[in-house]
């Protein structure tokens, strides 16, 4: 692939829950312009259950900007997707995914370095995608995305790309599974701290439980002390 095919952007709203909100601003004509001024060529978009309505949007579409757009439902080959969203030096330009905010996908698009942008859908019950998106920024994992604030989203992507060099990556090589310890700790772990604080309490008061009991028990060993009081607190 020649680097003057231009860069391609790849939109995903997940297998299950739609996200039509998403998927009308991708072709609204100020982020279909904001695309070809930044050189983009290819919009592939992955619309879930709002595949039909959606490409009826787009084949009455009076202009394009010059922009290829193709839809499809869902593939089990979502990775590929990604990797031609990667700059790679002398092959292709870096683009840009938008995703619905879901910790999957924001941990896959992460390995491969292709520039990510995310918006939270904000019509899911018990949502955790909002606060998942507040922290990507300060991680330097990509863009925080908002409905009605797409092309501003973009440009700061393609700001990302410039400081970071992304348009002249090695090629990709997928990573080994299971995924390396290291990786584990930080987007995992950082789910569970802000979008589980009961469950990380209730885990905490258990382990420190566990430790109060074993100090007693090694302080009363062989004295038959009874720990009923201690076992109680453990079921509050």
């Amino acid at each position: 692939m020649s680097r003057h095919e231009g860069r391609m952007c790849f939109v995903t709203v997940g297998a299950t829950a739609g996200f039509p909100q998403l998927l009308a601003e991708v072709i609204k004509p100020e982020f279909l312009q904001c695309l070809a001024s930044y050189r983009f060529k290819r919009l592939e978009v992955q619309c879930g259950p709002d595949y039909n309505w959606f490409a009826a949007q787009v084949e009455a579409l009076p202009d394009n900007y010059g922009i290829d757009i193709r839809c499809f439902t869902y593939t089990k080959n979502m990775s590929l997707c990604y990797v031609r969203c990667r700059g790679e030096a002398g092959v292709r330009l870096a683009g840009c995914v938008i995703t619905h905010a879901g910790s999957g996908t924001i941990l896959e698009v992460k390995r491969t370095q292709a520039p990510l942008i995310a918006v939270p859908n904000p019509t899911l019950m018990d949502n955790h995608q909002d606060e998942l998106a507040d922290v990507i920024e300060p991680q330097g994992w990509g863009i925080w995305g908002k409905l009605g604030q797409l092309t501003n989203a973009l440009a700061r992507s393609q700001e990302l790309v410039a400081q970071g060099r992304l348009n002249d990556l090695p090629p990709y090589s997928a990573r080994s599974f299971p995924v390396p310890e290291s990786e584990r700790v930080t987007l995992f772990d950082w789910m569970v701290l802000t979008c589980y604080p009961e469950v990380l309490r209730q885990q905490q008061h258990l382990h420190d439980l566990d430790e109060v009991m074993a100090n007693y028990e090694q302080k009363n060993e062989g004295r038959g002390e009874n720990l009923e009081d201690l076992t109680r607190l453990a079921v509050d």
